[in-house]
């Protein structure tokens, strides 16, 4: 829905995980998308006033003015809930669209060349950005669909173009295994970090491959793979690396601290976490500054791994300050990572034998997520990690209980 406003809207406003997050407020009733009913009017062919009856188009705005008629919004409620109903029979058209579109495109296509590489490459930044966003269920049909392109692309391109296409594929594979993480297929997601993992070889591109291996690492600790299976990737990551400060020794040495301090282990959890604080003394500003993609490694990644290692070791003093300070970085947007973070506070409430609070604190962090994100498998392992920290006499307690019930039922 998003990228069909932006296209009715000729792309002058906004990109499509600001929107989308607009469009979920839309549904619930906090605004109205008066500054978009002719985009919206553009991209069904219909006129404004076939879809909203609110007379003269004026700026949106978070909150109305305070004379404002109730029963207007309810109005206005209605035809956006009505209108994004319709989404769902475009659909199919949609659907059938692209079937068309991609024929075109082979018909088309023929050598690559440095622009198509370029556009890919963009491709592959707007994922990145907009991966925890807006559901797998949204993204990943998209993603797939530009894979298969991309992959006709490729059996048409020569070496330098080739390299680099190569090197984007490389990426959109691992993005679609981490998508399949987050819908809790482990097996899948396997397979396409292998393929993730090759193509990055194939390029050439020693950080690409180093990044690959070194994410495929942490998310494992999502995955239910054994401890010391995440510890073997990370111990391959480094081996890639060639002794180089990147992002993939950082994820590397992550995994290591979360998978020591999940065997208990916490004197070499420790240890991981302290050479993990070195590496991001020596990482690029690049990489430290971006805040949003998953490629990045941002200070609030750091205190993440903090967080998780001191809840686990009951250093509780440290991990509550490691707490506080990734939810002072942590964007607004990146709303999952915040959700891990209290969920880490639950678990070390419940560290600190309060495990009625801590399953009540859980509770909280799950409902507050969006609907479409509560079954997000990463945040499941986390709240089922954090849960597990009761100690056997607390377990049968029914907050305990009816924490673990809401999870089994999401």
């Amino acid at each position: 829905m998003a990228r069909q406003l932006l296209r009715a809207d000729g792309l002058k406003r906004g990109n499509v995980a600001n929107l989308s997050r607009q469009i979920y407020d839309w549904e619930r009733g906090r605004n109205f998308p008066r500054d978009w009913a002719h985009a919206y009017a553009k991209a069904f062919k219909l006129d404004p006033s076939e879809l909203f009856s609110t007379g003269e188009v004026k700026e949106a705005s978070s909150t109305y003015e305070s004379d404002h008629d109730p029963e207007d919004d309810d109005v206005k409620r209605r035809a956006l809930l009505g209108l994004l109903a319709t989404t769902a029979v475009a659909a199919p058209l949609g659907r059938d669209a692209e079937r068309l579109r991609a024929a075109l495109t082979g018909t088309l296509t023929t050598e690559a060349t440095e622009h198509d590489a370029d556009a890919w490459e963009r491709v592959a930044h707007d994922y990145a950005n907009e991966i925890d966003q807006l559901p797998p269920t949204v993204i990943l049909p998209d993603l797939l669909s530009d894979i298969t392109e991309l992959d006709l692309l490729l059996s048409r391109a020569n070496s330098p173009i080739k390299a680099r296409l190569v090197n984007t594929a490389a990426y959109l594979a691992a993005l679609t295994a981490y998508e399949l993480t987050n819908l809790g297929d482990p097996r899948g997601a396997r397979r396409w970090w292998r393929t993730a993992a090759h193509a990055a070889d194939e390029s050439g591109d020693n950080v690409t491959a180093s990044h690959i291996r070194g994410k495929e690492a942490v998310l494992s600790l999502y995955t239910g793979r054994s401890e010391l299976s995440t510890l073997d990737a990370a111990e391959e990551t480094i081996a890639v690396s060639h002794g180089r400060h990147s992002v993939g020794i950082a994820n590397a040495y992550s995994a290591k601290a979360q998978a020591y301090a999940q065997l208990g282990r916490h004197d070499e959890a420790e240890q991981a976490l302290t050479e993990l604080k070195r590496v991001f003394e020596h990482l690029p500003a690049k990489a430290t500054k971006d805040k949003t993609t998953m490629w990045g490694w941002s200070e609030q990644r750091l205190h993440h791994v903090a967080s998780y290692v001191h809840t686990h070791s009951g250093d509780i003093e440290r991990a509550q300050q490691a707490q506080d300070d990734a939810i002072a970085l942590y964007p607004a947007k990146s709303f999952l990572a915040r959700a891990q973070i209290e969920l880490h506070r639950a678990g070390g409430l419940i560290r600190t034998g309060d495990a009625d609070t801590g399953a009540r604190h859980a509770i909280r962090v799950l409902e507050g997520l969006p609907s479409t994100h509560r079954a997000d498998a990463m945040i499941r392992r986390t709240a089922f990690t954090s849960l597990n920290l009761t100690s056997p006499k607390d377990a049968k307690r029914p907050t305990v209980r009816d924490a673990y019930a809401m999870l089994a039922t999401a």
